[in-house]
């Protein structure tokens, strides 16, 4: 073999390595423009990869384009929230004070929920597992009120000022209720899958039914069913009267269990419990059948509840609020005892002390009389010779407290 034919063979080699590299190149540079091409199809917004899996809250750029302005503001985030862009197909975490702009969509889930404000004293409050998108009608025009359709599936209500800043419309059951502008308050609460229940507290709301338009005046309400004609507006139920609006309960180690009741006809009521008098946060929101609710997972601290009517859909006012309060008494109550003197003549003698207000108090096992100050006596019978005498207090968590003397009747 010549030297000459080895070198031909090696060039030989080194051509077929260079074209099968070349080949291996344009095969990634094709699947490339594929993937890229199929990213065009499936996010036709052309919504960055960066923002489609950001969890930030961060508002879209193009949401923040020149001709986009935000519409509303999300607050009083509960739990697990969730948002949506108008151009974007992905969903992130929503976060207190984010900015809302067209065709926006939030959704609540399992004991969530959120305020969507428009302006102060203009917002929308959603409830568990509910879903709302926000799209702007006059996005045109300047000045004057604005006006907004608001698709809900789920529970929303709504609470309106006499500004008159916000003309509102609500889609929902297959219905339309436009919601007359000025002073209202309103709730849409779910029926099921194809119907929904609007009760007017205050204000007015005018639902389209085909070629009429059905008025709900305050205390009124109507159920919205998907395919179905709407019938009358009617009354809502009475709030009910609680029957003890200040329930005090006192445990020693576990909690006990509390009983919340109040009168009213059998059926369904709405009971709410909160750690604050406003409700701004609710601990237990509960659909009861009956006039009677027990909680055994309630921690020692103040609570606040109020519950309301519901018939067929409609949901009257709450009742007053009242207060439930856990005391846990780990301490022994106060006791003293005036005692007699170690030694004091046989016959009756009237024994007397103080003690924790609320205690019981026991004379050797007999039950003394006590007062509302703490206050207590007990007549005994001094026998001749040695006497025990054994006092004890209980208070009403089971905690207790003893003293006890040795007195010599003498004849």
């Amino acid at each position: 073999m010549t030297a000459g034919a080895g070198i031909k063979r090696r060039v030989k080699r080194l051509a077929g390595v260079a074209a099968e590299t070349c080949l291996a190149l344009m095969l990634v540079l094709v699947l490339f423009w594929l993937f890229i091409l199929f990213l065009f199809a499936v996010f036709p917004s052309g919504t960055p990869i960066k923002e489609l899996v950001s969890d930030t809250g961060a508002d879209s750029p193009l949401s923040r384009g020149a001709d986009k302005r935000p519409e509303a503001a999300l607050q009083s985030l509960l739990r697990d929230v969730r948002y949506r862009r108008g151009d974007s197909v992905a969903w992130g975490d929503a976060s207190e004070g984010m900015l809302l702009y067209n065709r926006d969509a939030v959704q609540t889930f399992d004991r969530s929920g959120a305020t969507i404000s428009f302006a102060p004293g203009d917002r929308l409050a959603m409830g568990s597992n509910s879903m709302v998108v926000v799209s702007r009608l006059n996005e045109t025009l300047e000045g004057g009120p604005r006006s907004y359709r608001v698709h809900v599936e789920g529970e929303l209500r709504g609470s309106f000022s006499a500004e008159k800043r916000v003309r509102l419309e609500v889609a929902t059951a297959g219905h339309l209720a436009r919601v007359v502008p000025g002073v209202a308050r309103f709730s849409f609460i779910p029926l099921g899958d194809n119907a929904s229940s609007l009760t007017v507290h205050a204000g007015e709301v005018q639902v389209r039914d085909e070629d009429r338009v059905i008025r709900v005046p305050a205390h009124f309400g109507v159920t919205l069913r998907r395919g179905a004609p709407i019938g009358p507006a009617l009354p809502l139920p009475a709030a009910p009267r609680l029957r003890n609006g200040d329930l005090l309960y006192r445990f020693r180690q576990l909690p006990p269990k509390v009983r919340f009741n109040w009168t009213g006809a059998d059926g369904e009521y709405h009971f709410q419990l909160s750690a604050e008098p406003r409700f701004k946060s609710v601990l237990m929101d509960s659909r009861v059948q009956g006039t009677e609710l027990s909680a055994g997972t309630l921690e020692a601290g103040s609570y606040y509840w109020r519950v309301s009517r519901v018939v067929e859909g409609r949901e009257g006012p709450y009742s007053r609020t009242g207060r439930c309060r856990l005391l846990q008494l780990v301490q022994q109550p106060q006791l003293v005892v005036d005692f007699p003197p170690a030694s004091v003549a046989v016959g009756g003698f009237r024994l007397a002390g103080r003690c924790q207000p609320g205690s019981a108090v026991y004379v050797n096992g007999t039950a003394a009389t006590t007062a509302d100050d703490g206050s207590f006596s007990h007549e005994l019978e001094v026998r001749s010779g040695v006497n025990l005498i054994r006092v004890e207090a209980v208070d009403q968590a089971g905690n207790a407290s003893y003293a006890s003397r040795i007195v010599y009747g003498k004849e």
